[in-house]
């Protein structure tokens, strides 16, 4: 029987997954387009990765503004930027709580990266100057070798760099949102019950992020 590890760094398999994922999130890409034509205004967005994708925010999170996931898998801050129009900008938010950059710490430096989230954030306001930006730290990880990893720059040490970076970007209707510590353990890993795959969230999980997001909701 072939190892899993194995099979999962090998080339082949790589590129498929590769070709699959483009697939999907251009799918993606596609249906919040048509879907942003009909939102209510105002509105709340959530919008990043497959961490906030994955965020079950209407049965975690109450409000009496509409609420809508614009996350979308394996993206990182560059395909956001690129993409912002339809996960973002076209719905005109009155608050946008912002989580992206942990996908780009596979290959980009933390530096690097939070430079092209202050893009983001200035081109957000460009076009809506009145939506408030809530930033999110980057979720801390869990590197237990129970979970499989294919090799990168992304770890504890680089997500710690990119959070000190991004609490700078604080500002008038920017508002940094510290959770990190809320999901360490004892040891400053993710915990172990509050994820399934040392990087996403159990439900459990959520909850504590639901619990730091909801009075911001008002």
């Amino acid at each position: 029987m072939t190892d899993f590890q194995e099979l999962y760094h090998k080339a082949d398999v790589q590129e498929y997954r590769q070709y699959i994922l483009t697939d999907q999130q251009n799918q993606l890409w596609e249906k919040y387009a048509a879907l942003n034509k009909i939102v209510s205004h105002p509105n709340i967005v959530f919008a990043g990765d497959s961490i906030t994708e994955f965020f079950p925010i209407h049965e975690l999170l109450t409000s009496d503004t509409p609420l809508y996931n614009r996350g979308i898998h394996g993206i990182d801050s560059l395909q956001l930027l690129e993409h912002l129009s339809s996960q973002i900008l076209d719905l005109a938010p009155s608050k946008v709580f912002l989580l992206v950059g942990v996908n780009d710490l596979k290959k980009r430096a933390p530096e690097e990266v939070c430079q092209t989230i202050q893009t983001i954030i200035t081109k957000i306001h460009q076009q809506s100057p009145e939506t408030l930006i809530f930033l999110l730290s980057v979720f801390p990880m869990n590197e237990s070798p129970e979970f499989v990893r294919t090799p990168s720059l992304r770890n504890n040490q680089s997500i710690s760099l990119l959070n000190d970076n991004l609490s700078r970007l604080a500002g008038e209707k920017v508002s940094w949102l510290d959770v990190h510590d809320l999901l360490c353990d004892e040891t400053g890993q993710l915990k172990r019950d509050w994820t399934v795959d040392g990087l996403h969230l159990t439900v459990a999980g959520y909850r504590v992020i639901a619990d730091a997001i909801q009075p911001h909701l008002v």
